[in-house]
C-alpha cells in the first residue's frame, strides 16, 4: 500500500450530477395559482379580517415568484381599495396570492 503523506482525504462526491440535476427540475416547475371557489374565497376573507382584529399570529400560505410560501405573521393593516394587506415585516401582500390562513 502507498503512503499518502500529508495530503487532506477529501470525500468522495459521486452525486454532484445528481444534485445539478435535481435542482433543475426544482427550477423548471411552474406552479400555478390554484383557483377558488366564491365560498374559499368568503372563508379567505373572513379569516383574514379575524385575524387582523385579533393582532393575533398567523400562518398565511401565499403563491409568490411561481412557488408556495408559508409565514408566521400578523396582519398590521388592511387596504381594501387596493385589495393588499401590510404585514408584521412591512411586507404588502396582494389578497390574490393567499392561498391559506391558519
Amino acid at each position: 500500500m502507498i503512503d499518502r503523506g500529508f495530503i487532506k482525504w477529501q470525500p468522495f462526491n459521486s452525486l454532484i450530477t445528481n444534485k445539478e440535476m435535481l435542482n433543475n427540475i426544482h427550477n423548471e416547475k411552474n406552479i400555478s395559482l390554484p383557483t377558488f371557489f366564491p365560498e374559499k374565497l368568503q372563508i379567505l376573507n373572513e379569516k383574514i379580517t379575524n385575524a387582523y382584529y385579533s393582532k393575533s399570529y398567523i400562518n398565511i400560505t401565499l403563491y409568490e415568484n411561481n412557488l408556495i410560501k408559508t409565514l408566521k405573521t400578523k396582519i398590521i393593516a388592511l387596504y381594501p381599495s387596493n385589495n393588499t394587506l401590510k404585514l408584521i415585516n412591512n411586507q404588502i401582500i396582494s389578497f390574490n396570492q393567499i392561498i391559506n390562513i391558519n
